[in-house]
């Protein structure tokens, strides 16, 4: 993991960007070689002379292949996945950076040769997307996604906290290897193991050289409990730690790792010594500005999309285009919600709030498509624009919920310090929760953004927002 700007990212994404946005650069650079090669010396000045476009298209490069979810491990080594994302990418770089060039001729340079730079960003397009593809075809051949770059850890105790390490690591989504278990002295190991069947040749004897057995196992970080701290090789560790391996508090490492937050660690004396939480005039300052600028844009942006949903509404279903309910914001302070109406207007006839199901009866036909292109929630930018959402943040939940929620979750209402967003790292790693439990799972990441939110944070969730809506993944 690479730490930027308080957020935890994954080296294989680094890498992989990295060496993309190399690959786009090269490529931009020899379309441009080859434009200045076949036009005249007059011309070869303006097109040379018009490098402040190179950074522009970096980041359109980047940003795309992000919203994209290019960098994300899901995507695997699927090649009928990667092939089609990259396709999408490469279509909406090279659309992004025809829009950047009109911009420019028509704002800032005169006389731009359009035909001839359209050429150079086609150019830059393609071949980013051959290299990419041939990239990640070899990444993949020399398992960059597996052996190569996993991180390896040791984990001391097999308690719940073991458990949660193990459950991950069987999954495809694992961004570490566990390569063994060391069982606490005294710890009741094979009660506690049958509860999430560590396998046999992963569980180890306690050694009397800890450091030895982890470079043995090439282990890059020993993993510590949170709460159990009774019968931990405490020698054992502190040699650890001066050899150089990492020594981690679970917790710690849950989080860095997963992007959610342990709730079974959270405590009065987690939220007041742990780091983060913080808040401060310059960066209240700061998200406004962000919220409004980015509000303003997607507002004109959206602006046809709007009023064909809003049409499409009044045809589809009788009753009134938008639907206003009553949500928890920022504090506790209730406010009125605005989306484009996508349930019949008899919904909620008995006056009994009701989570959406999948396949809800309820859902109008048009309103199914805007539930799962999010087109729904484009009307809450104007609850930006007014204060009472920010962009990004928790989904505000409306009244009745919240209410019952706090009674069963403990520390649900911490999500409340922040104002509520459009979008957020909940949504945008877990599907969309329609009971208890999914509310508790989200929590685990509403409480990560709260505690390390800021605009870096804000930007990686906008640009994934975008993969989730191209792809409609977790949508209901």
């Amino acid at each position: 993991m690479v730490r930027l700007f308080g957020h935890h990212i994954a080296l294989r994404a680094v890498l992989f960007a990295v060496v993309e946005i190399a690959a786009f650069i090269t490529f931009f650079n020899i379309s441009r070689a080859m434009a200045l090669y076949m036009v005249d010396g007059d011309t070869q000045g303006e097109i040379f002379g018009q490098t402040f476009l190179l950074p522009l298209f970096c980041v359109i490069a980047f940003a795309t292949a992000s919203a994209c979810g290019l960098y994300n491990r899901e995507i695997g080594a699927d090649p009928n996945r990667i092939v089609m994302r990259l396709a999408t990418v490469a279509v909406l770089m090279y659309f992004l950076m025809a829009v950047s060039i009109s911009l420019a001729e028509m704002f800032l340079v005169e006389d731009i040769n359009l035909k001839l730079y359209y050429a150079i960003a086609l150019g830059a397009a393609t071949g980013f997307f051959f290299t990419a593809l041939l990239f990640r075809h070899r990444a993949f051949a020399y398992n960059f996604n597996g052996t190569v770059l996993e991180h390896r850890v040791l984990v001391i105790g097999v308690d719940e906290c073991a458990a949660k390490i193990e459950y991950l690591n069987g999954s495809s989504r694992s961004p570490y290897r566990v390569v063994g278990f060391v069982p606490i002295e005294g710890e009741e190991r094979h009660k506690r193991l049958s509860a999430f069947k560590v396998l046999p040749g992963r569980l180890l004897e306690q050694p009397t050289a800890l450091v030895e057995q982890a470079r043995a196992l090439r282990a890059a970080e020993v993993i510590v409990p949170s709460r159990e701290r009774s019968g931990l090789p405490v020698e054992a560790l502190m040699e650890c730690k001066l050899a150089g391996l990492s020594v981690t508090e679970f917790s710690s490492f849950w989080e860095r790792q997963t992007g959610q937050i342990d709730l079974d660690a959270v405590s009065p004396s987690w939220l007041i010594f742990s780091e983060g939480f913080r808040t401060s005039w310059a960066r209240t300052a700061a998200k406004r500005t962000f919220d409004v600028v980015v509000a303003l844009l997607v507002l004109i942006l959206t602006l046809p999309i709007t009023v064909l949903a809003a049409a499409a509404i009044r045809i589809d279903s009788p009753g009134s285009i938008f639907d206003r309910q009553e949500r928890v914001g920022a504090n506790g302070r209730s406010f009125r919600i605005l989306k484009f109406r996508s349930m019949r207007t008899d919904a909620e006839k008995d006056g009994v709030a009701r989570w959406a199901q999948s396949n809800d009866s309820r859902v109008t036909r048009v309103g199914k498509f805007m539930r799962r292109t999010r087109i729904d929630e484009i009307p809450q930018i104007l609850n930006v624009l007014l204060g009472d959402m920010s962009f990004v943040g928790p989904r505000p939940e409306r009244p009745v919920f919240v209410e019952n929620l706090k009674q069963k979750i403990p520390y649900y209402d911490v999500r409340h310090r922040v104002k509520p967003g459009i979008t957020g790292w909940a949504q945008i790693n877990y599907p969309y929760g329609a009971s208890d439990e999914d509310a508790r799972a989200k929590l685990a990441y509403d409480l990560y953004f709260v505690k390390n939110g800021n605009l870096f944070l804000d930007a990686v969730i906008l640009f994934q927002t975008a993969r989730v809506v191209l792809w409609q993944e977790g949508a209901r």
